[in-house]
């Protein structure tokens, strides 16, 4: 136990002589009487004496009780480990309150969202105005939001502020709001004595909190956490991760990848309803307790463009609703188009070019009107305007290129149209060297292709090495060494590094050292080198040449495609395709139709650079599927989520954030839930022990009376 004002004990115990120095000065003395039978008086003496010592040793010890009782209420005694931030110390003193805003504060616990009970404790304990004391709030997020640049007496302004907050569909970024904290908590001089406080109001989740690092606060901070957490950890069920993949560029079905969490004591049967577009699917997967399944489904999808929908689980009864569902986006593109830029006339046969167009095409025979269109264009003809509706740019014999191809092809390239270049006569190298100074510094090429030396033909070249990690090579799995062993291939060009770019863009190399094969990002877009002559070789004959194409074409086209999920709090930049600029026109929807211009800024900013037009924001401030039109059809689409940090709710043990996360500072925790003066409320009884005392003596008084 310990004393919030000591000196009131050596008051107190001073105090104590008093009612013996007035029960002393105010005891019987003897009086003289002459009285002749002394027998009969001696008796009444006695009797009356032994009254009077009996009343005053009742009313000595109630007075000194109460003396003693008055002193220990005055001195305000301290049960227990003590709050290192109250209103009850003195002094002048910053002080900087924290407040998670994170989504899992939302979670519901009591009949009452978490952070509606940290905005109370906030409220009520630390945004109080005192002499000496200047504080801040900071509202704590994927952002860390200071209500004040600097701490501040403004405390009406403050809890005004704190009033407003709500949780935020975003995870916590602990580092950032400590270092906020420290930066307003730093001395402003030498001179500046005032005692350091910190107040952080949060779940502590786990996943959060262990990136926490509190060296970013000044040494002499007084840190105070308080849990909003109950004892236990919330039974949560949550969509973790929910999105649609489809193939290539054609598509009538997309691939449904759930992953769902079960923060519960119980093994659950989890169900998911997914809605896209006018397609409906329930899956349903067994998930244990305390850990995460994946569901993936093939769903067949109708119609073509941007679709749009979400993941709902079905009767989940949890502690954090908003998590349950996550929206749903996903581009179906119906039958694609590859322009084949070659002069090789179409009726050649066998040709390089033709080995290429069925590659390209594989189901062309079998199935015409779902195969994809592979459209011969005469390189003499090309400009932008003949390969605009291509999804794919593949050239095979050009010849020599103009100038206005090249920087038409560069141009494609930066604004994200894939290029797949098979480079099989000396001339290509030209056309490669001129393509990589068109299109800028934006493409840095692995190696620099060259002709062959004269009188020095490339026959019986072998495959040394092979990224069987990466595409197209991994389509054959662990096969790809055996795969690839009986190709031997002739033509082509020679190679040599450059620098600047990165030897990991090699997919493949010769047993001569030369590249048989690079995949390079150009900007937006992305370019590929099959360096071989077909006609010369045994890949187009080989079981291996027609998976690896449609893998090489599925990279390139992947390349272009943008990511359709993207995080709540978090920044969204997405590159539109090349048809979609000028940016002005263009129109931000967001969800359930709540249309806004994109000059209004409330979804972010359209503008435009060298490479086409892109879509900034800062930070999604609320989940749902975002789509950018023009007159009314669908550009590009982003389902915005929420984090998956925020669903498992369990908190972090206050003995690793003093110990492993504390950095030697001194930090004191305690549950929010605990009342504010539990540990700081016995002067009450001994206030109410000296009334007693002292009605005791009044009450002695009247017994004891002469």
């Amino acid at each position: 136990m310990t004393f919030l004002h000591g000196w009131a004990i050596g008051i107190g115990a001073a105090a104590l002589a008093v009612p013996v120095v007035v029960h002393w000065l105010t005891r019987p003395r003897p009086v003289r009487m002459p009285l002749s039978t002394l027998r009969f008086v001696h008796e009444a003496i006695h009797e009356h004496r032994a009254r009077h010592r009996l009343r005053d040793f009742i009313l000595l010890g109630l007075r000194t009780a109460a003396i003693a009782m008055l002193a220990l209420a005055m001195a305000r005694p301290q049960w227990g480990q003590q709050p290192l931030v109250s209103d009850a110390q003195s002094g002048s003193a910053v002080r900087v309150v924290i407040v998670d805003t994170s989504q899992s504060m939302a979670a519901v616990t009591g009949g009452l969202q978490q952070i509606e009970q940290a905005k109370a404790i906030a409220a009520n304990r630390y945004l109080r105005y005192r002499p000496g004391l200047r504080a801040n709030l900071i509202l704590a997020g994927a952002v860390p939001r200071a209500v004040f640049d600097a701490p501040s007496t403004n405390f009406e302004a403050l809890r005004d502020e704190l009033t407003r907050c709500q949780a935020r569909p975003e995870r916590l970024d602990v580092k950032a709001a400590l270092e906020s904290a420290g930066r307003m908590l730093a001395p402003a001089s030498a001179d500046d004595v005032r005692r350091r406080e910190l107040v952080v109001l949060s779940d502590f989740q786990r996943s959060n909190w262990t990136k926490a690092d509190f060296a970013a606060l000044p040494a002499d901070t007084q840190i105070e956490l308080e849990s909003t957490a109950p004892a236990e950890p919330l039974p949560n069920l949550a969509i973790l991760r929910a999105e649609v993949v489809t193939r290539g560029a054609q598509a009538n079905s997309g691939q449904v990848r759930i992953e769902v969490g079960n923060f519960t004591p119980q093994p659950r049967k989890l169900t998911v309803e997914v809605v896209l577009g006018d397609a409906t699917r329930r899956l349903e997967t067994f998930c244990p307790a305390q850990a995460t399944a994946v569901i993936s489904e093939e769903m067949e999808l109708r119609g073509a463009g941007w679709q749009s929908g979400e993941a709902r689980l079905v009767d989940a009864d949890d502690a954090l609703a908003a998590d349950n569902v996550r929206p749903l986006a996903v581009e179906l593109r119906g039958r694609p188009t590859y322009s084949l830029v070659t002069r090789e006339p179409a009726d050649r046969r066998p040709s390089s070019s033709h080995f290429v167009e069925c590659a390209l095409a594989p189901e062309a025979r079998r199935q015409p009107a779902a195969a994809a269109a592979v459209v011969r264009t005469d390189p003499a003809g090309l400009d932008e305007k003949s390969l605009a509706n291509s999804d794919l740019i593949v050239l095979d014999h050009p010849g020599k290129l103009s100038d206005d191809a090249v920087r038409a092809l560069a141009g494609l390239l930066r604004r994200g149209r894939p290029v797949l270049y098979v480079a099989a006569e000396w001339i290509d190298a030209t056309n490669l060297k001129r393509l990589a100074e068109a299109a800028g510094s934006g493409l840095q090429m692995p190696v620099e292709f060259t002709p062959p030396p004269a009188g020095q033909p490339r026959r019986n070249l072998v495959l040394k090495t092979v990224r069987s990690d990466a595409a197209p090579f991994r389509v054959f799995g662990d096969r790809a060494p055996a795969a690839v062993a009986p190709l031997r291939f002739a033509g082509g060009l020679g190679s040599r590094r450059l620098d600047r770019g990165l030897a990991s863009d090699v997919l493949a190399a010769y047993n001569d050292g030369s590249a048989c094969m690079a995949f390079t990002d150009s900007d937006a877009g992305a370019l590929a080198v099959l360096n071989a002559d077909l006609l010369a070789s045994n890949l187009a004959g080989s079981a291996c040449f027609v998976p690896m194409v449609e893998e090489l074409v599925e990279r390139l086209l992947d390349r272009n495609r943008q990511s359709t999920v993207a995080l709540c709090g978090e920044p969204l930049v997405v590159r539109l395709p090349g048809d979609a600029s000028p940016a002005s026109g263009l129109r931000i929807v967001g969800p359930g139709n709540s249309g806004e211009d994109s000059s209004g800024g409330r979804f972010g900013e359209l503008s435009e650079d060298a490479a086409g037009t892109v879509w900034h924001w800062a930070a999604p401030d609320r989940p749902g599927v975002y789509r950018v039109q023009r007159d009314g059809k669908t550009i590009s689409a982003v389902a915005v989520q929420i984090p998956a940090e925020e669903s498992p709710l369990e908190s972090l043990s206050p003995d690793v954030l003093k110990t492993r996360l504390a950095s030697g500072l001194n930090i004191h925790c305690r549950a929010a839930s605990d009342e504010g003066q539990s540990q700081d409320d016995f002067w009450k009884w001994f206030a109410a022990a000296c009334a007693v005392c002292l009605l005791g003596e009044t009450l002695g008084l009247l017994v004891f009376r002469t």
